[in-house]
């Protein structure tokens, strides 16, 4: 007991380091939902060309952070007539070039990391783009689009934001409306992600006390080398290519994935391996059945198998360029380092935030309230009802 106490105290510990960069970061991205409009993203990306990837990279950059929304994202890019090529680099900046997942990174590891996951989702997408060709040929798209398409229409799905159409974001951000739709959106985010998030910093703090250091030492090579600041190339490839299968069996997505890589770090897993790692929310087992559904299991299975590839090649590369720039870091700060509590600038930022995000969960209820109310009043007649009169009905 006093162990499972401790990791739930570690599990804690961390997410009380992350929290304010957490609620900062859902903030930036709502307001970037909200205020940043997708509807031509589509029609700009039917082609093939790396101009076209780079757009679709900014498209996925700017729409979405949860895992699993920017898998309903990237389903509705390609299902509207975007190259499957364009659609992937959609996807993998959606999930790995995310505000908060950068800062969270930097309050846990260092900022080294968080330039280093930006660098693996650029590199991710120029390997991706290289495979698309080959592994995914024109029939086997055009196939997996047919099903996508069919999922939607069945699903009546709609993702796009309502209102603000026809407004600039200074309009937006000057009207009620604007902020009401930035409330809506952040407290949406939360709702996607909190279950995974408290899934992901609880299963941090139990990994990090229940499995001893022996069984990372058998899975990453580099916990028995003798030099762990500068593995050999085997060690850094067995990394990457371990990790990803590692995220497989967490089930978790990207936001989740971050107490874990932390993890990792602290338990002599190379540079690489932890880039890597970043990157396997992607292959995940609930993401690839997400991606069967939404297209078929033939496409899902060589959709997967590219990303690996690529996630794999991309720790490897920003390994390897932060070697040779001199960036790798040399501490490797225990897990009970990482979370312990302290009178300091995270407790000051986490009370500031924690009020932000509470006054944007109100403005979402008074909204979604004013919202009921005026469709209680359409549904008699025009005639609003008081709060009175429901009470003695």
């Amino acid at each position: 007991m006093d162990n499972v106490l401790l990791a739930f105290e570690t599990g804690a510990g961390m997410l009380w380091k992350a929290l304010w960069a957490l609620v900062f970061g859902y903030i930036i991205s709502a307001g970037i939902q909200v205020l940043v409009r997708r509807e031509q993203m589509a029609r700009a990306l039917g082609e093939r060309t790396p101009a076209k990837a780079a757009l679709a990279g900014f498209f996925g950059f700017i729409s979405s952070s949860c895992s699993f929304a920017a898998l309903a994202a990237s389903r509705s890019v390609f299902a509207k007539g975007a190259h499957p090529a364009n659609a992937v680099a959609f996807l993998i900046a959606s999930t790995n070039l995310v505000i908060e997942l950068g800062i969270v990174l930097w309050v846990l590891v260092g900022w080294r990391f968080t330039l280093g996951n930006f660098l693996l989702g650029l590199f991710m997408m120029i390997y991706a783009y290289l495979l698309t060709s080959l592994l995914l040929p024109r029939k086997l798209a055009e196939g997996a689009r047919d099903h996508a398409e069919t999922q939607m229409s069945a699903e009546n799905a709609d993702e796009e934001e309502e209102g603000g159409e026809n407004r600039s974001w200074k309009e937006q951000l000057r009207s009620s409306a604007g902020w009401n739709a930035i409330a809506s959106a952040f407290v949406k985010e939360w709702k996607m992600v909190w279950k995974e998030l408290l899934f992901g910093f609880t299963m941090a703090g139990f990994i990090t006390v229940f499995v001893p250091q022996s069984f990372w030492n058998a899975i990453f090579l580099i916990g028995g080398a003798t030099d762990s600041a500068d593995p050999g190339f085997l060690i850094v490839l067995e990394n990457a290519l371990v990790a990803p299968v590692v995220a497989f069996f967490t089930f978790i997505g990207s936001m989740g994935n971050i107490p874990l890589a932390a993890m990792l770090w602290s338990k002599n897993a190379s540079f690489g391996g932890v880039m890597s790692f970043l990157g396997a929310d992607l292959v995940a087992a609930t993401v690839i059945w997400v991606h069967a559904k939404y297209y078929g299991w033939r496409y899902a299975l060589t959709l997967s198998a590219l990303l690996y590839i690529s996630m794999v090649a991309a720790g490897i590369s920003v390994h390897y360029f932060f070697k040779f720039a001199g960036l790798i870091p040399d501490a490797r700060p225990p897990v009970e380092e990482m979370v312990a509590f302290a009178i300091d600038y995270t407790f000051f930022l986490n009370l500031a935030f924690l009020v932000v995000a509470a006054m944007l969960f109100l403005l979402h209820r008074r909204t979604n309230k004013a919202a009921l109310r005026e469709h209680s009043s359409k549904n008699h007649g025009g005639l609003p009802s008081s709060a009175e009169d429901r009470r003695k009905k």
